[in-house]
C-alpha cells in the first residue's frame, strides 16, 4: 500500500506521525528534484502534503534539514536495494554483478533526485554527500572481502580498501558518463563495470596461489 493510501486510511488529524513523515519526505523528494533546492518551498510542500507549515517543522524541522533527511532517505534506500540484491546471490562474482545492477536501476529510477540531492562536495551539503560516499565504499570493501574469502583468496586489507575505492569511483563515472548516453540500459552497465574488474579478481586469485 502506498504512502498515499496509508494517509487516506486515517481519519483526519489521526495520522501517526511516522506515517506522516514518510509522507513529507516522499513529497519533499519530489519538489526538490522538481525546483531544485532554492526553487523550492516549504509553503508549496505543506500544500502538497495537506498540513500546516507548523506540522512540517515539528516532523522533521527546517529546509536544511528536510533537505539533508532526503539525502539521508535516498542513500538508505539505494544502500538496502544493493545489500538485498547482494544478499541473494551465493557466487562472488554473481553478488559484484547483481550489485551494480542494482545501484544502475536505482539511479535510472531516481535519476532527477539524485542530481538535485547529491550535488558533489562541493556543494552545500557537501560532508553528507561525502559521508554516504564513504559509506558505499565501505559496503564495496565488506563484499570484496566477502567474495575474496569464498574464493579462497588472501588478499591484504589495504588493498582490498584501494580497490574498494577505485570501484566506488568507476560506479560514480559511470553515472555521469550515463547522462550523455540515456540509451544504455543499466544490465549492460553492470555487464561493463563487471568485465572491467574482472581481470583484478583474477590477478588476485593467481597471486594467492588460487
Amino acid at each position: 500500500m502506498g504512502t498515499a493510501t496509508d494517509i487516506a486510511s486515517y481519519p483526519h488529524g489521526r495520522v501517526p506521525r511516522q506515517v506522516r513523515e514518510r509522507q513529507v519526505l516522499g513529497l519533499a523528494e519530489e519538489l526538490f528534484a522538481e525546483r531544485g533546492y532554492h526553487g523550492a518551498s516549504m509553503d508549496e510542500l505543506a500544500r502538497r502534503a495537506g498540513v500546516s507549515k507548523p506540522v512540517i517543522y515539528d516532523l522533521i524541522g527546517s529546509k536544511d534539514q528536510l533537505f539533508e533527511a532526503c539525502v539521508q532517505r535516498v542513500a538508505d534506500e539505494l544502500a538496502a536495494r544493493v545489500a538485498a540484491a547482494v544478499a541473494d546471490e551465493p557466487e562472488p562474482l554473481r553478488k559484484l554483478h547483481a550489485g551494480a545492477v542494482a545501484f544502475f536501476q536505482f539511479v535510472a529510477a531516481h535519476k532527477q533526485s539524485l542530481d538535485v540531492l547529491f550535488p558533489g562536495d562541493s556543494g552545500p551539503f557537501g560532508p553528507e554527500v561525502a559521508d554516504i560516499r564513504r559509506r558505499q565504499t565501505q559496503f564495496v570493501s565488506m563484499v570484496l572481502a566477502e567474495s575474496a574469502a569464498d574464493m579462497g583468496i588472501d588478499i591484504e586489507a589495504i588493498r582490498i580498501d584501494a580497490a574498494a575505492h577505485a570501484l566506488n569511483g568507476a560506479f560514480e563515472a559511470l553515472v555521469h558518463w550515463w547522462q550523455d548516453h540515456p540509451e544504455v540500459a543499466p544490465e549492460t552497465l553492470a555487464d561493463w563495470l563487471v568485465e572491467l574488474v574482472l581481470p583484478g579478481l583474477e590477478r588476485f586469485a593467481e597471486q594467492s596461489g588460487g
